[in-house]
């Protein structure tokens, strides 16, 4: 009876936190000046919190759009349902990139720390292609690129630094390499942050 108890407490203790993440306070939208910010721990349905917005573009970084929140799914959106992004997970749609990027509170130096996996569901390739991730400041700064084949699930760090203005963002794209079949992919980014 106890165990039971005890278990049924643990389930629903689980499902409040894990319903919470989307209904963090606006308040804390901004996270310290210097720190280290984390994808996956800081996720939450609320654009810019602790420095991080859930993205998509067509073609150019100077035209990305806002996705939507499903807060029945825990789920960053767009009308592509394709088209997302979770605490871990990104998948671009067959148009659209998907961007998960972080804004500097103040002018100062980022060291950026992340780790990308493809998760293809079938490995022999059949209908995949693979997928293409970068991180950039802009279209024309880019500080790191990697096409993923179609049966490659090896894990890839990609790491480096950049010198950011107030107010300006780093972005982490996903994009598809033609198709967007099977373009599921891990991807955990940790970003350190100095002041200037």
């Amino acid at each position: 009876m106890y165990k039971k108890v005890r278990i049924l407490l643990v389930a629903l203790l689980a499902v409040a936190v894990f319903s919470c993440i989307g209904c963090r306070d606006a308040s804390d939208a901004v996270g310290e000046v210097n720190g280290t910010y984390n994808s996956r721990a800081d996720y939450s349905g609320v654009q810019g919190y602790r420095n991080w917005y859930y993205l998509t573009a067509r073609d150019s970084l100077t035209e990305t759009e806002y996705m939507i929140w499903d807060a029945d799914m825990c789920t960053w959106r767009m009308n592509d349902v394709n088209c997302l992004i979770e605490p871990n997970i990104v998948h671009p749609g067959q148009l659209d990139q998907v961007i998960r990027a972080w804004r500097a509170p103040t002018k100062g130096t980022v060291r950026y720390h992340s780790v990308i996996q493809r998760r293809p569901v079938d490995r022999n390739g059949i209908g995949q292609d693979g997928c293409y991730a970068f991180i950039a400041l802009s279209d024309d700064e880019f500080l790191d690129e990697k096409l993923i084949a179609p049966t490659d699930i090896e894990l890839y760090d990609m790491d480096g630094n950049a010198k950011l203005n107030a107010g300006q963002m780093i972005y982490f794209v996903l994009n598809c390499n033609g198709n967007y079949t099977f373009d599921q992919t891990y991807w955990e980014i940790t970003v350190e942050f100095t002041a200037a």
